[in-house]
């Protein structure tokens, strides 16, 4: 059948969607996977 990475089309744009949620939750752009904690706190902004 050939079928054997068939599974794999689904999660293309999966990564994309999560650096997308974190942009979303937390105003910080990660252009560099894996997203990690320590990508996302040098950027975050500083509260009052």
């Amino acid at each position: 059948m050939k079928a054997k990475g068939v599974g794999e089309l689904g999660l293309c744009g999966v990564g994309a969607a999560v650096a997308n949620a974190v942009y979303n939750a937390c105003g910080v752009r990660v252009r560099d996977y894996p997203i990690t904690l320590d990508k996302l706190l040098d950027h975050l902004p500083e509260v009052a």
